[in-house]
């Protein structure tokens, strides 16, 4: 008898407690007739809301988004990008396994190491963007098993989120909370890497350490297999270019402001200043 009681208490406790906790954003709603895909300041004096229900001209259920990581067993600590989740990589919040759908993220590098996590701040949330790229996918017909510039505007790394981009549109971009270079050689379940690895990666990705050892810090990014970004979007690097009157054979990373490695695409950056940020790929201690 005391067994139920107490579970009878429990279950009590449970339910008000999960009375208090407004649910997550609904993506996209219908506010006024119009179809909104993220938190909006419409009709809000400067503080963003969204609806909990995907028509809220019909049940008129909203709340004010979150601007900040909040809750978890971190205590709020920001998200980090990418992160691994049951072997999977993440580059947007997910509310897979979450209590009552709401979207959550880890904030190291691999929740499956680590287990700490933070719910998002609904402000990161927008429809059709959660959950883990997915390798390989289909793109105008092509494979694709990293994350690609195929298609962009601007040379910026992305990856479908699911496995074939032309029948179901879904992509996030590959870009990581920390826009650091590769570390090598880095540390990775005690062995020394010299280049980008898939090693641990059970989606088959291609990956490095941002530090030396990744076993300590759990910090890491997806390596690019192309160039991406720069003022030339993404332009192979040509070889030898110049830069300040001098030859350069290989990426370099210097002047750049996070030590990222990048590489001229025409022969004279001095004349033509066309650079892209180098392909990982390319690098190794």
């Amino acid at each position: 008898m005391a067994s139920i009681t107490a579970f009878l208490l429990f279950s009590t406790l449970l339910q008000l407690l999960l009375a208090q906790v407004p649910p997550p954003c609904v993506f996209p709603f219908i506010y006024q007739g119009k179809s909104y895909t993220s938190c909006t300041e419409v009709a809000s004096a400067n503080q963003p809301w969204c609806a909990t229900t995907a028509n809220y001209d019909k049940f008129q259920q909203w709340k004010y988004c979150s601007s900040k990581e909040y809750g978890g067993n971190s205590g709020g600590q920001p998200c980090v990008f990418p992160f691994a989740y049951e072997g999977h990589t993440y580059y947007t919040c997910t509310n897979e396994d979450a209590e009552i759908g709401r979207f959550w993220c880890a904030t190291t590098g691999s929740y499956d190491k680590d287990e700490q996590w933070s719910y998002c701040a609904d402000t990161r949330l927008a429809a059709n963007s959660q959950g883990p790229c997915v390798f390989p996918f289909i793109y105008r017909g092509i494979s694709y098993s990293a994350c690609t510039t195929a298609g962009t505007s601007k040379g910026k790394l992305w990856c479908s989120l699911t496995w074939n981009y032309d029948r179901d549109p879904k992509w996030t971009y590959c870009t990581p909370s920390e826009p650091l270079p590769c570390k090598f050689p880095f540390i990775f379940n005690g062995k020394h890497y010299h280049a980008c690895t898939k090693d641990g990666a059970s989606d088959g990705l291609l990956w490095c350490a941002t530090t030396a050892d990744y076993d300590w810090d759990s910090k890491w990014k997806a390596c690019a297999v192309q160039e991406y970004e720069g003022s030339s979007n993404g332009q192979a690097c040509v070889f030898p270019f110049i830069y300040k009157k001098r030859t350069f054979n290989a990426c370099t990373n210097e002047n750049e402001t996070h030590g990222r490695f990048w590489c001229a695409t025409t022969r004279n950056y001095d004349q033509d200043q066309k650079w892209s940020y180098c392909a990982d790929t390319r690098l190794h201690s």
